[in-house]
């Protein structure tokens, strides 16, 4: 690791997980020092960034503001601030104005930005653009959701059209309904949350039709790069978080993930995922990120360094190599890969060969570096720990009174 560049401005990363410990390692090797304002725990174990405390609240972008606006904050005036998930992403739409006198904010149309961050906006946009999107409902009220549970086509989805607000109160990125008593009674369920849900037609076919395409969008809105890569598996299956991904050439990808950008004014760094949709063939618009993405490592290893890029354009420096990247590199998510997997092989999707095929790939890793290891290790505590709670927290059966009876002997996991 370089010793600090005095000259290098810092660098804030406004929340993230692994995207922002990847993001923290390539900018310190460069000699940039990195804070995180009530970052990831993740990053609390790194030696590459400033783990910086910041007081307890409900609204995050709000202490990020007063913390920059504060003491501390006025010390680093000039600093670039780097939204790594959408709560940072929120910070930039809400506070450019205020904070761009006194520091470099994040490269965005912030009026597409903030579209962004509502799935119904960005549906609305795609298909304003002409770009194939599921079907969707906006389902505010109760009574919004009355007027369509005789329309939408079963099954079908109930998602929060602010995902970073949601997460609050609920780990599923999605509920499946059913029929229109599930959809009412998933809708009773997310309802105190008060994040507004649409309902989304559901895109059928396996994970392995899951693909996204990435690019920076230049104040011309000409792309200073263009990737593709696959992500053929995720947990839960059908609408979880990916665990494996492998870079990729796809030129229909590319092309439609551009035209989309071009087409609503998009500025800045972002990635659109698309699904193939086996009834007509299609891609169909899933979601965007207006910002790094959790498998950021994995396009580092491939030779687009987007820190440093997103870096590089706020300080005006040289840009780093853009022409060309490693395709066939993959990353995985060792044990909720082998989950994955598991899920698949059950609905006939994947076999375990294949499965073995595809992990002998190579491949990199979320948090794992030989020179700094800690962040690897926290993930796994954390990881078994939560493993562990689940199954204590799983009930147990009834105990018999009867001192002579015979236990039932239930089949092991194995045995199924």
């Amino acid at each position: 690791m370089r010793a600090l560049d005095a000259t290098l401005p810092p660098a804030i990363l406004l929340g993230g997980g692994a995207n922002a410990l990847s993001a923290a390692r390539n900018l310190r090797r460069r000699g940039v020092h990195v804070l995180a304002p009530a970052g990831p725990a993740v990053l609390r174990a790194t030696g590459c960034c400033e783990w910086v405390r910041i007081p307890d609240g409900p609204d995050l972008p709000e202490r990020w503001r007063d913390w920059l606006t504060g003491p501390t904050g006025r010390t680093l005036q000039g600093a670039v601030l780097f939204p790594c998930d959408d709560h940072g992403l929120e910070f930039v739409v809400r506070y450019r104005q205020a904070l761009a006198g006194d520091f470099r904010v994040y490269e965005a149309n912030d009026t597409v930005l903030a579209a962004m961050l509502d799935k119904g906006e960005t549906y609305r946009l795609a298909r304003a653009a002409g770009v194939p999107a599921p079907r969707v409902w906006i389902t505010d009220t109760r009574d919004a959701l009355g007027a369509v549970l005789d329309v939408v086509r079963y099954p079908c989805g109930l998602k929060p059209r602010q995902s970073h607000r949601f997460a609050r109160f609920a780990e599923e990125k999605l509920l499946v309904a059913n029929s229109a008593a599930e959809l009412e009674a998933a809708f009773r369920r997310v309802e105190p949350s008060g994040v507004p849900m649409l309902v989304t037609e559901l895109i059928p076919g396996g994970d392995a039709g899951y693909c996204s395409f990435y690019s920076y969008l230049d104040e011309r809105g000409e792309p200073l790069f263009l990737f593709t890569k696959r992500k053929p598996r995720q947990f839960p299956a059908g609408f979880g978080t990916g665990t494996f991904h492998v870079t990729d050439w796809n030129p229909e990808v590319a092309a439609l993930g551009l035209r989309f950008f071009q087409a609503i004014g998009l500025r800045g760094l972002a990635c659109v995922e698309f699904k193939r949709d086996p009834r007509d063939g299609d891609l169909k618009l899933i979601e965007v990120n207006h910002r790094l993405t959790e498998p950021n490592e994995l396009l580092t290893r491939a030779g687009l360094d987007l820190p440093w890029l997103v870096y590089s354009r706020l300080t005006g420096r040289p840009l780093p190599p853009l022409a060309t990247y490693r395709t066939g590199l993959c990353l995985a998510k060792p044990w909720t890969d082998l989950r994955a997997a598991a899920q698949l092989v059950r609905r006939g999707e994947l076999t375990w060969t294949a499965w073995l095929k595809s992990r002998l790939m190579p491949s990199c890793h979320l948090y794992f570096q030989w020179w700094d290891p800690l962040p690897f290790l926290e993930q796994c505590g954390r990881y078994w720990w939560r493993q562990a709670r689940k199954l204590a927290a799983r009930p147990r059966p009834a105990r018999t009174h009867d001192d002579n009876a015979i236990p039932l002997q239930l089949p092991s996991h194995s045995s199924r």
